[in-house]
């Protein structure tokens, strides 16, 4: 088929219904060829056109995604702009909250635990809210003077539109700033609320870094293991056993290394972990060498620890558990009163005589079965306990008078012991009480003061005789070697390195007993005051103790009630053993019901005369009575059978006296009949 020829349409043809284009004639074909049966037709060209509606919906689909694109773009765009904003706005508050409240000054004081604390505080936020005063005058003068410039040189008029150019630039400016700090924010997860920056770190180094930066405890656990590596300290494992509130707790188990190597290096691990000076402490296991656990110190363990409740009088016993105070793992530390001959050293201001001195004697003091005396050879010692004390001592020569006293106590109690058949150890009670010696500023006792307290911590433990001593010091000209090995409390306060050998004993330091870490208070600063290291007894952990604050009006608003009820004194049986007089009331009645139960239980006649003495001494309250008294009233026929009685029983017992208007009277004193009443009772 070929559209070269052009026929002409046939004349009966309807050209409106023909379609326009090529009228095609089939070839003849060859007679030897069969005939085409394809039917001629019209062969027409037509150009592709798209249909209008389908353009027209294309650039609308066009218009459309593209719209919708950019707006998703956009509102996408200010949604995270708008969230760094925000996270830059609220961490900007939180800092400047923290910077008005002087938070970071309360940190490095370690809470607010005195009136100096609050003090520094207070100007510091006085200081810092004048600051940000003075910013924010300076920055509304800037905004003034842009006006001012505006309307000045840029021809701008002063009262319209154009007074907001500069506050609103300002605005943007501080905006922008806001919103770039939430974005570093955001894309710095390693920063800590409380920090402006981030530090950065690299996983893969083994520089030590600050503890502070720390967010969980595998980082914790990296910042130790890379600290103690700094040092030559290889460890096998360390393990996050917790946050403690105060700091974190580690278990960690040492490769090739000691104790004691941490130990030496305990100075500088506080600078690598940036924590304050004394925060690195360890514990050693005893049943494993390389294992120990390390506590990270960073803020004071004691800061929420609440103001002690005074003991009521005669709420307490020597024999009972009594709370003196909290151990840094949260849990109360109870003491044993029964036996306890403790020795206390720590610098001046490490809380000997406010803490550990005035804990121990409060409770002594509320106990029923417990006589105290305070001897301080340089000092006001315990004076805030007033006549609660048996006996004070303020000079050298008055505290060696009452030791020696308390060695005269020793003898006659072993008398004493063997005749009540107390046993191997004297037994405390109301009626028999122990007796503590408190001696603060013991290295001030003369020569033979000190030859007295060794003598008596030796020897006066057995018949209910202790000694509670405390020192700035330990040094061996006053202690000697074996001391520490005597006492069985030892307490170990803010001291000296050299403190630790003889107070704890040799190598001690090097396995975590480390109170010369420890700060004393200076001034109205705290610091480490009341806390200790204590070994003894049930005590064999290095951790930090704190003994219960009392305050001195605390003690001495407690001091009336408890004179009241009956302040302790020592026992007649010892007091007259030892061939001393009684003085106080609990004393004479103690004898007089004494000698009653004698006489009941021997109806001797002598004892029966004695008690009615004793009797008519209490009725006349009198220390001593004529003769004719005496026989007037029936306890005896006459002066002659009585001076045969006592001379029988002690030796002068008859003595003068002016009595009445009448001088040089015949009569008795009462110690001479008390004297006799116990040399009756005991003839030993």
């Amino acid at each position: 088929m070929t559209t070269e020829a052009r026929p002409q349409l046939p004349a009966d043809w309807d050209l409106t219904k023909v379609i326009p284009g090529e009228v095609v004639d089939a070839a003849p074909a060859d007679a030897d060829e069969p005939e085409d049966d394809i039917a001629p037709g019209v062969i027409e060209v037509r150009p592709y056109r798209r249909p209008v509606l389908y353009q027209a919906g294309g650039a609308a689909m066009v218009v459309a995604s593209v719209t919708g694109r950019m707006l998703g773009l956009s509102a996408r765009g200010t949604w995270m702009a708008a969230g760094w904003f925000g996270h830059g706005l609220k961490s900007s508050c939180v800092l400047g909250y923290r910077y008005a409240r002087a938070h970071d000054l309360q940190e490095v004081l370690g809470g607010m635990s005195n009136s100096g604390h609050w003090n520094k505080v207070e100007i510091v936020r006085r200081k810092r809210w004048w600051t940000l005063g003075w910013t924010a005058g300076a920055t509304a003068a800037l905004n003034l003077a842009g006006w001012w410039a505006l309307v000045k040189f840029g021809g701008l008029t002063a009262l319209d539109w154009s007074w907001t150019v500069t506050p609103a630039f300002t605005g943007l400016v501080a905006g922008t700033l806001l919103t770039l700090y939430g974005r570093y924010r955001l894309n710095s997860p390693s920063i800590a609320p409380e920090q402006i920056i981030a530090d950065p770190d690299n996983p893969d180094s083994d520089e030590p870094f600050p503890l502070a930066m720390c967010q969980s405890p595998g980082q914790v656990e990296e910042c130790v293991s890379r600290a103690l590596a700094h040092k030559g300290i290889g460890t096998r494992s360390v393990q996050v056993l917790g946050y403690r509130g105060w700091g974190w707790e580690l278990d960690v188990v040492l490769n090739a290394s000691k104790p004691a190597a941490v130990s030496a290096v305990l100075d500088d691990l506080d600078a690598l972990f940036d924590i304050p000076q004394g925060g690195t402490m360890f514990e050693t296991d005893p049943q494993r060498a390389a294992h120990l656990t390390m506590r990270l110190v960073q803020s004071d363990p004691f800061a929420d620890m609440a103001r002690p409740s005074i003991h009521a009088p005669h709420s307490l016993s020597v024999h009972d558990n009594i709370v003196m105070g909290r151990a840094m793992d949260g849990s109360t530390f109870e003491l044993t009163l029964d036996g306890f001959c403790a020795l206390i050293i720590g610098a001046m201001g490490a809380g000997k005589t406010l803490g550990a001195l005035r804990t121990v004697a409060e409770a002594l003091t509320a106990c029923i079965d417990a006589v105290c005396w305070d001897l301080d050879p340089l000092k006001g010692g315990l004076d805030e306990f007033g006549d609660l004390m048996e006996l004070r001592a303020r000079d050298p020569k008055a505290c060696e008078e009452a030791l020696e006293r308390a060695l005269k106590f020793v003898t006659a109690r072993s008398k004493v012991m063997a005749r009540l058949k107390m046993g191997d150890r004297w037994k405390a009670s109301a009626k028999h009480p122990h007796l503590y010696i408190f001696i603060d500023e013991f290295l001030q006792l003369s020569p033979r003061g000190k030859e007295r307290a060794i003598q008596l911590l030796r020897t006066g433990r057995q018949y209910g005789i202790y000694l509670i001593f405390a020192g700035q010091e330990a040094t061996e000209d006053a202690l000697g070697d074996a001391i520490a090995g005597i006492v069985p409390f030892r307490i170990g306060m803010a001291c000296r390195f050299e403190d630790i050998r003889l107070l704890f004993g040799p190598g001690k330091g090097a396995v975590g007993w480390r109170p010369d870490r420890l700060e004393p208070a200076v001034g109205e600063i705290v610091n480490d005051a009341g806390q200790s290291f204590i070994m003894g007894g049930g005590f064999n952990r290095a951790i930090r103790h704190r003994f219960n604050g009392f305050t001195r009006d605390q003690i001495l608003e407690a001091v009336p009630a408890r004179i009241k009820a009956g302040a302790n004194r020592l026992d007649a049986d010892t007091l007259l053993e030892a061939g001393e007089g009684l003085t106080a009331g609990s004393q004479r009645r103690s004898l007089t019901e004494q000698l009653a139960e004698f006489a009941r239980e021997t109806m001797k006649e002598d004892a029966i005369t004695l008690h009615q003495l004793l009797k008519l001494f209490d009725d006349k309250g009198a220390d001593w009575l004529p003769t004719a008294v005496i026989v007037e009233f029936g306890v005896a026929a006459d002066g002659g059978e009585l001076q045969g009685l006592l001379d029988s029983l002690v030796a002068n017992a008859v003595s003068r006296r002016d009595y009445a208007g009448d001088r040089r009277v015949r009569g008795w004193d009462r110690e001479i009949v008390e004297q006799a009443a116990s040399v009756l009772i005991a003839p030993s």
